[in-house]
């Protein structure tokens, strides 16, 4: 028979710790402590493990008195899943500022509570950090299970993000609260194919502009040595994870409407080098967008065919310079809502469906 869940009882903001009567103060346990492992990037600094990108994955276990969260998210607009055991998540809206999140002690398993926060919000959304633990006298942390060894990286724009993939297709509710990267192709595919995943992605960047044809200061090329995406300077050591398979899914650059096609291939180019310098053994999947039409909705399939002579392009280069670690995918388009143009969650499922195929086959997994 299964454990009963834990349920999440409580939120406060910036509420100190307060010991029962008689009761010994809580103990508190910072983020860099070898006893909570990540996924996802993440920069730790001062106690804290600071977050920008989605799908960040903290994984702690314990036994005993339940012990408190400390978060702190620098916007109203940071959401996370917390699941234990492997039950279906609670969400989390954190407050601006500093947070304490309590949550219900019960008989532990003889393997202890296995926590999962993962963040399900992007980095224009609010960036957030994990800042540990509170231990109640008697709470003890115990090691988690270790990641797969299996290595997956999705590089893209919203799509990548699963911005706004919660919301229901007859209402207009395209805000943080309906955006779950959890349930993203990407970290699906994780999931399907048993392997760690780092989601680098931003809503609206491309490679050479942003959706509103604009050239920002966080293009593609500018985030991705990055380990928090809009903070300059922070740098992501690439040692610290060597994906299998990289796949690279942004079509934002034909938002704005036409571009010198020349130039951005030549663009495109540049970042997979990018790319393949810092992951010089992984394949590299160049994907179509799932964003773009494909002329069954009546508009023109143009920005498709332009982007896919691009990649084509870009992985007839590459192979002519010796590359052979690097393929053009396919995935179908997926028209969104009549409300909104992103995904819905289930038109996720059928981009991981469309890219399932070609990572086995170049990861040669089963």
């Amino acid at each position: 028979m299964r454990a009963a869940p834990l349920a999440l009882v409580l939120l406060i903001a910036g509420m100190p710790i307060a010991p029962g009567a008689g009761a010994a103060p809580a103990a508190l346990v910072g983020a860099a402590d070898p006893m909570f492992a990540y996924m996802g990037r993440v920069e730790i600094s001062e106690g804290r493990a600071h977050m920008g990108f989605p799908g960040v994955t903290v994984r702690f276990v314990y036994s005993g008195p339940a012990p408190v969260l400390r978060m702190t998210g620098d916007s109203p607009n940071c959401f996370f899943n917390l699941s234990c055991n492997g039950w279906d998540p609670v969400v989390i809206r954190l407050n601006q500022g500093e947070n304490q999140i309590a949550l219900s002690t019960g008989a532990a398993p003889p393997g202890g509570w296995l926590i999962e926060l993962v963040r399900r919000t992007e980095s224009w959304m609010g960036t957030a950090s994990f800042d540990g633990l509170a231990l109640p006298e008697g709470c003890r942390l115990r090691a988690p299970q270790p990641w797969p060894e299996r290595k997956l990286m999705f590089i893209g724009d919203s799509l990548t993000c699963g911005e706004y993939d919660e919301r229901f297709p007859n209402e207009f509710d395209s805000t943080p609260r309906s955006t779950n990267a959890a349930r993203s192709y990407a970290m699906l595919l994780a999931r399907w194919l048993g392997a760690q995943v780092h989601l680098i992605s931003y809503g609206g960047q491309g490679i050479t502009r942003d959706w509103s044809g604009k050239a920002p200061a966080s293009t593609l090329p500018v985030i991705f040595p990055r380990a928090l995406p809009d903070k300059k300077g922070s740098v992501w050591d690439h040692t610290r994870y060597a994906p299998d398979v990289v796949v690279i899914n942004d079509g934002t650059d034909f938002d704005a409407g036409p571009l010198d096609l020349a130039k951005f291939t030549d663009a495109y180019e540049a970042f997979v080098a990018q790319v393949r310098k810092a992951y010089p053994r992984a394949f590299i999947l160049l994907s179509e967008s799932g964003f773009q039409s494909d002329g069954s909705d009546g508009r023109p399939r143009t920005s498709r065919d332009q982007l896919l002579a691009t990649l084509n392009e870009v992985a007839s280069r590459r192979a002519a310079a010796g590359d052979a670690r690097i393929r053009v995918v396919h995935t179908g388009f997926f028209p969104g809502t009549p409300s909104n143009g992103h995904v819905v969650a289930f038109q996720q499922e059928q981009v991981a469906l469309d890219l399932l195929g070609p990572i086995r086959e170049a990861a040669g997994w089963r």
